[in-house]
């Protein structure tokens, strides 16, 4: 049985709620189950407004007499009123309202008072009405079938709760998310980075300070770059069927894995990742948890950005512009850097011009950059100013980390970044194809071969 024959089941009552439940739990999984109900639930939700534009003005009029000490109301402010007035009806002398939610429920005397008619009209229909709308016979017992189904899984999802969340640590701590959809790799990658920034402030704090910002940055900037190519990259690979299923399933996943519900969870998340590759049982630490609250505040402040951008990439197959069928080739969307650093600032700016002209130099013959790279251009790097074009790094990716790593932490021959050098360095320098570098991969790279040569390039700006 599909989900629509599910449905018109029900719409028959043609299953009873036992039978409606062990389907659900025999056909889903307990990450895909949110899905499957909440298709139940949109079902009849766009039922019951097709209904409300079927219901004749005389039941309503009816309806309000015979449930006139069980009404609804809704309070309007004027803007609401602009935004709802196609839907506000007068019945008999009384403001009415149907189709619509959202609205305030507090009473207020300034505010415009409206009887609010979906609730009250589905259950009236039923045996009530005058004229018996054919189609929606049975819809108050799909209401009642929804609501006993909310009630039924948030209850088993109190019971699970309870239990300790086992969390499969081999999963973490490795670029490996094929397995995921893209809410989940979302909450993953921020619990590695979550766990590297600690680990960083606690075994340096010499160096180091908390940034209560830092996630802040990060997770508009850094991370939404990765995100990005994650997406593209993921779908390359894919038939239109397969990229279809992700993407709608990721979609899908915004909507079932929201900051909210996931909190709790992402404490256990960032627990298994902390330990990994030690298996530890979840025990509340109030240290942890607060630290990792800390995270989710700024990952729940930034979440409707990455849902409209996995909703845009849907949008976008379905328009024909990406997939195997697709009618032209569309750029990925451009990566955003969000620091309040543009680049970095040479420590002898004023006087060092000379030095920083024998750097360019250096880092040619060496290999380094390119080769037609302009003196302004690279200057600019240095001058604590925007970029207008990146360098062109022709090395290796270890190489550059390496040359960071000197130029700012070791020998400090630019102003301290306040732990965001790595923010501007894949601000002013790029691949030798164009693309950006990923921070995470960019900062975390072994000391190359050819060290001894980046340390030479730099001693021209001693």
């Amino acid at each position: 049985m599909k989900v629509k024959e599910l449905i018109d089941s029900i719409l028959k009552n043609e299953m009873s709620f036992f039978e409606i439940v062990q389907y659900i739990e025999t056909n889903s999984t307990d990450s895909s189950r949110d899905l499957l109900l909440n298709e139940i639930y949109s079902a009849f939700k766009m039922k019951s407004l097709d209904f409300m534009f079927e219901v004749k003005d005389e039941d309503i009029k009816d309806a309000i007499n015979q449930f006139d000490h069980k009404l609804e109301y809704f309070y309007l402010s004027e803007e609401d009123k602009l935004k709802v007035q196609h839907f506000i009806k007068e019945i008999d002398n009384k403001l009415t309202i149907f189709n619509v939610g959202g609205l305030s429920k507090v009473a207020d005397p300034k505010k415009l008072k409206v009887i609010y008619l979906n609730n009250l009209m589905i259950e009236y229909h039923d045996g009530f009405f005058q004229h018996e709308i054919k189609g929606f016979e049975n819809l108050r017992h799909f209401k009642s079938i929804c609501e006993s189904l909310k009630e039924h899984f948030e209850k088993t999802k109190e019971k699970i709760k309870v239990q300790p969340i086992q969390i499969d640590n081999a999963n973490y701590q490795k670029d490996n998310f094929k397995d995921l959809l893209l809410v989940e790799e979302l909450e993953k990658r921020l619990a590695i980075e979550a766990v590297e920034y600690k680990t960083k402030i606690d075994e340096l704090w010499q160096t180091y300070t908390f940034d209560p910002t830092y996630f802040d940055t990060f997770i508009s900037g850094d991370l939404y770059n990765v995100f990005l190519n994650a997406i593209y990259e993921r779908i390359k690979p894919l038939n239109d069927f397969e990229i279809n299923k992700y993407l709608t399933l990721s979609v899908n996943q915004f909507k079932t894995h929201t900051p909210t519900k996931r909190a709790e969870t992402f404490k256990r998340i960032y627990q298994a990742t902390y330990w990994y590759p030690n298996q530890i049982e979840y025990k509340e630490n109030k240290h942890d948890d607060e630290y990792a609250m800390h995270v989710w505040k700024h990952y729940k402040s930034h979440f409707n950005k990455y849902k409209e951008a996995t909703e845009n990439v849907l949008q976008d197959f379905k328009n024909g512009l990406i997939g195997s069928g697709k009618k032209e080739i569309i750029e990925k969307p451009k990566s955003v850097s969000k620091s309040k650093y543009n680049s970095f600032t040479y420590i002898n700016n004023l006087t060092g011009q000379s030095n920083l002209t024998a750097l360019k130099e250096s880092l040619i013959n060496k290999g380094f950059i390119a080769k037609d790279t302009d003196l302004k251009d690279f200057r600019k790097v240095f001058s604590g100013e925007a970029i207008e074009k990146p360098i062109v790094w022709t090395g290796k990716i270890s190489e550059l980390s390496y040359f960071i790593k000197q130029l700012h932490n070791e020998l400090r021959l630019v102003e301290d970044l306040k732990q965001q050098q790595w923010f501007v360095a894949i601000n002013c320098f790029v691949q030798e194809n164009g693309e950006p570098y990923i921070r995470t991969r960019l900062k975390n790279q072994k000391v190359p071969t050819t060290s001894k040569n980046i340390d030479s390039a730099l001693n021209t700006l001693k």
